[in-house]
């Protein structure tokens, strides 16, 4: 696993090493003190490996004798494709957790060669994307045709880090800069049946079945390019963010400043962690819809035009490294019993059966569900009378 000691890959080298499919697991960090450190906790079938994946020669020596390459590896824009490509060369099958809309594109090219390769490639299999992929095909195979998908995450600056003792303000992380990227930059969508030029933070109300309805904003993900890859008949699909409006507010601002010339990503981070008002009730009312990562899809069924909705109703809950890392390892499980093999690269919707992925990941929860308990929820309302 590339980048295996970071906060992602260590949740799922975790769980890899105590499943009985897996024989062994390479921990591969650039950082070697904390891959041994790593392997040692996680015991005898961990191996570290000090790996820098900018060198090639390193990289194709490290995945001649696996069956598997997790890459967790970033900034993906830089090494998604390159650690693609050089497990296609050496015919070893890939995930990765890639939720960057640039690379998915690059690495979308690699389909023709990793089908000529017999490699099957599943990018994005981390939260959002990935698990919401999942839910969004849960959510479309109910309706006959679809027209719009949405996947939505909630953003939310309770993550954000904390003041410490010597610091008035905290100090923005790599993840808080990732966020401001793609809220500032340009992104890709799929609108009128095929991409377009987008800025992020377009305002959408959507309702969620049962719940209402409430304010969403467009965020630049791999989702809304990969979904209508396995349903073409899809006119919209897009990555949305559920949130307290001051909190998207204060990002909006930000984002205006970005654009103008004013800040760059790393001091547009630091600016947006010393805003007030972004959590809390200070921020405004909670979104009045699902707190998890959820997906709707519009469309037809039996001639009539619904609305779907699907949740994970048991999943692991925690930080950003769990809620990725595991689903990963899930995956990842599930392609060493032979259920993830469809050679090509493909986000997750175009090789993980959903029902099998979301039975096994709900066992990695905090309280596991009671055999044949419901581990998600697909919800219809009819839109036409």
């Amino acid at each position: 696993m590339t980048g295996g000691a970071g906060e992602m890959g260590a949740y799922a080298c975790g769980v890899l090493a105590k499943a009985d499919e897996i024989a062994k697991v390479v921990v591969a960090d650039r950082d070697e003190e904390k891959a041994v450190k790593l392997a040692a906790d996680l015991g005898a079938k961990a191996t570290p490996l000090a790996l820098d994946i900018s060198d090639s020669e390193a990289l194709a020596k490290a995945l001649a004798d696996v069956d598997f390459v997790l890459n967790c590896a970033g900034p993906f824009y830089r090494f998604g494709r390159e650690v693609l490509s050089a497990a296609i060369a050496a015919g070893t099958d890939y995930l990765d957790i890639c939720d960057d809309w640039e690379p998915t594109l690059e690495m979308l090219e690699l389909d023709d060669a990793a089908r000529a390769a017999g490699v099957t490639a599943v990018i994005g299999m981390g939260a959002s994307p990935g698990t919401s992929n999942l839910l969004a095909v849960l959510a479309m195979n109910e309706c006959d045709t679809v027209d719009r998908v949405y996947t939505s995450w909630r953003a939310s600056a309770a993550h954000f880090p904390r003041p410490t003792a010597d610091r008035e303000f905290p100090e923005a992380t790599a993840a808080i800069e990732h966020w401001v990227h793609n809220c500032t930059e340009p992104i890709k969508i799929w609108r009128d049946g095929g991409l377009v030029d987008a800025h992020a933070l377009e305002e959408l109300t959507l309702a969620y079945p049962g719940w209402g309805e409430d304010a969403v904003w467009v965020c630049g993900h791999p989702e809304p390019l990969t979904l209508p890859r396995i349903r073409p008949e899809v006119r919209e699909s897009l990555n949305v963010m559920s949130a307290r409006r001051g909190l998207m507010d204060g990002i909006s601002g930000i984002a205006d400043r970005v654009r103008a010339g004013e800040l760059n990503v790393r001091q547009a981070s630091d600016e947006l962690l010393r805003r007030p008002n972004l959590s809390g009730k200070a921020a405004g009312p909670s979104p009045s819809l699902p707190s998890n990562i959820f997906a709707i899809a519009e469309g037809t069924k039996d001639g009539t035009r619904v609305r779907v909705g699907a949740q994970a109703l048991v999943q692991p809950e925690g930080n950003m490294g769990e809620m990725t890392g595991i689903p990963l390892a899930v995956a990842t499980l599930m392609a060493a019993r032979g259920q993830v093999s469809r050679p090509g690269v493909h986000g997750p919707e175009g090789a993980i059966d959903p029902k099998i992925f979301f039975n096994d990941l709900a066992q990695f929860a905090d309280e596991p569900p009671a055999p044949g308990a419901a581990v998600y929820e697909v919800v219809t309302d009819v839109l036409d009378s």
